[in-house]
């Protein structure tokens, strides 16, 4: 799905102060404010906008960060990235080809890396792991780089499930809302008219 310039608005606004008010935003970008509040909402409910967080930086807080490089059998790679994750230190874990996963963590003192590992090392399938002890960090910015084309891939409303091709596409309460099949949709108003309904 193609996002149009409202939509690279609000996401840029967001990603440089995620506390600016929806009147702030819609003055910025030449829109009302409930366009910025349907539109945002779509946004929510697409994943596109996953959250809203303070960032927080762990040297001012005397945290380090620990890069770990794990090596697991391809058919695992899926199941060691879940245990990873599970991980209280770790913050962020990507799974890349043949069975290569990256792992971040944060830890407070040189014990915590030995405790990371030792936790690291009791998951089964792992291969071979590196880790790396960040010292000084030179540059962070958000992941995603809000350009002025950008699409989106549709999630469905009900099932959650990606929609490949054409979603289908109804509006309610001045909303658009995607779906992924007719069932879906189906199920979807249903629900929709039942909370409605009890509203």
């Amino acid at each position: 799905m193609e996002l149009d310039a409202t939509d690279i608005g609000i996401l840029r606004a967001l990603q440089e102060d995620a506390r600016r008010s929806l009147r702030d935003i819609a003055k910025r970008i030449g829109v009302s404010v409930p366009t910025v509040s349907s539109r945002l909402a779509t946004l929510e409910q697409l994943g596109v906008v996953k959250a809203y967080r303070a960032v927080l930086d762990p040297e001012r807080l005397n945290e380090r960060s620990v890069t770990l490089i794990v090596k697991s059998n391809l058919q695992t790679a899926d199941q060691v990235a879940t245990d990873l994750s599970k991980l209280e230190r770790i913050r962020r874990v990507t799974t890349a080809r043949s069975g290569w996963i990256v792992a971040e963590a944060t830890v407070t003192n040189r014990e915590d890396v030995d405790v990371l590992l030792d936790a690291v090392g009791a998951i089964p399938n792992i291969v071979d792991c590196e880790h790396y002890v960040g010292v000084r960090t030179l540059k962070e910015e958000p992941r995603a780089i809000v350009t002025d084309t950008l699409s989106a891939s549709l999630i469905c409303f009900q099932c959650k499930g990606p929609i490949a091709g054409e979603p289908i596409k109804i509006r309610m309460d001045e909303r658009d809302h995607y779906l992924c099949c007719r069932s879906c949709e189906r199920l979807y108003i249903e629900k929709y008219k039942k909370m409605k309904a009890g509203a």
